[in-house]
């Protein structure tokens, strides 16, 4: 390979982390008749692009020379181990006046940095879930409503929401029983279920874990606004298809004019619940989805060109590995 050719990959993760946002809105009427597996698929792009982003920034270390950081044959066998391995040719070595293991090691060092964020992350979405939990038990009963177990509580606001099933599950107010027609409250409840049951809150879990940092890329923050509302549509087909699109749209409009949402203490910890309401912003119509479902076809290009420059991504990111892969596992013959 050239260095023209890494050009080239360098430019199409360029591109999908700037071009990736309004490609995602493009394609928003296709992802939405298939919410789960767009879901699953958003995620896989950013799970990609960091794989891609990685391998590419060790590749260049292929590319480079500089000064050693250990002297003796050691350093220098090393030095040329990964410039063998490297599969991009090109004229010589490009000189640099940092050493090769600061560009082998940098991105090693971000990737443990990014897990360290996540897995604080995690922690933190955790104990949010148990906060909100400890919250509504000290007045909430635990009891079984249209055959589905929540934790009902006394709240006269017409409230809907779900916890991970380990922490509490699905949460009814008073008001909400109150408010809705037997039919209405089925439908909210499997929508609700339909969270629990697809296991939505894994998902958000993995939007939640995404480090600060990241989020500074547009095609990290696209994803991590737009997989929230795709999750609420997905719910929203299991539960039409249970309870009917009527029952369902009726009671997300009465919601709406209730100004259903959970109080200021429970959204605290935003993520950590999913109501009925769905996620805070603007997103896709829910209840126009419902009645009449968007074309689709005026965002099948949009789609491709997503899907054209994540297959590039992966592709590269096999190709680059692969070299290094063999390094790792044949080693390399250090002269002692």
């Amino acid at each position: 390979m050239s260095v023209d050719l890494f050009a080239l990959f360098a430019l199409a993760l360029v591109a999908l982390a700037l071009a990736g946002p309004q490609l995602v809105r493009w394609s928003t009427p296709v992802l939405m008749r298939a919410p789960r597996l767009a879901s699953a698929l958003l995620l896989g792009t950013l799970a990609v692009w960091s794989v891609a982003a990685v391998v590419l920034s060790a590749a260049l270390a292929g590319l480079a020379q500089g000064p050693q950081l250990f002297a003796g044959a050691a350093a220098d066998v090393c030095q040329r181990c990964v410039a063998a391995a490297s599969p991009f040719s090109a004229g010589g070595p490009v000189q640099l006046p940092v050493p090769m293991a600061v560009l082998v090691m940098l991105p090693l060092a971000g990737t443990v940095l990014m897990g360290v964020l996540a897995a604080r992350a995690l922690l933190r979405r955790a104990a949010s879930s148990r906060s909100i939990l400890a919250q509504v038990r000290t007045t909430g009963l635990r009891t079984v409503v249209a055959g589905h177990p929540v934790l009902l509580v006394p709240d006269r606001a017409p409230l809907a929401f779900a916890l991970p099933r380990r922490h509490g599950g699905i949460v009814l107010s008073r008001g909400l029983m109150d408010s809705l027609t037997p039919q209405q409250l089925s439908a909210v409840l499997a929508h609700e279920q339909a969270h629990l049951s697809q296991h939505h809150h894994a998902m958000l879990a993995v939007l939640g874990a995404m480090p600060g940092p990241l989020r500074m890329i547009p095609l990290f923050d696209a994803v991590a606004t737009t997989v929230p509302h795709l999750l609420e549509i997905a719910a929203d087909d299991a539960s039409r298809h249970r309870s009917g699109t009527p029952a369902l749209a009726s009671a997300l409009l009465r919601l709406a004019e209730a100004g259903a949402a959970p109080s200021a203490s429970l959204s605290a910890a935003p993520g950590a619940l999913l109501h009925a309401t769905g996620p805070a912003g603007s997103g896709p119509d829910r209840i126009g989805h419902l009645v009449s479902p968007a074309a689709a076809r005026s965002a099948l290009m949009p789609t491709a060109a997503l899907a054209g420059l994540l297959a590039v991504l992966g592709g590269s990111a096999v190709v680059l590995v692969a070299p290094y892969a063999v390094l790792l596992l044949n080693g390399c013959a250090v002269p002692l």
